[in-house]
């Protein structure tokens, strides 16, 4: 009876053992997912291709004298710049 119960007892521990990794995974969570998902749209090749359009825009209304051209080029290269640094920013705090 106790050889029993010491097999029984190393059968349990080996199952155990061989599926912990099981045991303690987790999937990931949507939130998780769509956040990413975010970050990449914000910070990625396409926003930053935008922003080199709307530079060049800016510029552009500066060389032509466009009214207001030095308002609108100063707020493009600043919400630009927060928009894009903002990732890099949280990344540096945690």
């Amino acid at each position: 009876m106790r050889k029993r119960a010491w097999v029984w007892s190393g059968m349990v521990a080996g199952l155990v053992a061989w599926t912990g990794d099981a045991v303690f995974a987790q999937g990931v969570s949507p939130w998780v997912t769509a956040v990413n998902n975010l970050q990449t749209a914000f910070t990625g090749p396409i926003a930053r291709g935008l922003a080199l359009v709307a530079i060049v825009v800016g510029g552009l209304m500066f060389a032509f004298q466009e009214g207001g051209s030095k308002q609108a080029l100063a707020g493009i290269i600043f919400g630009l710049g927060m928009a894009l640094g903002a990732a890099n920013f949280i990344a540096w705090m945690f």
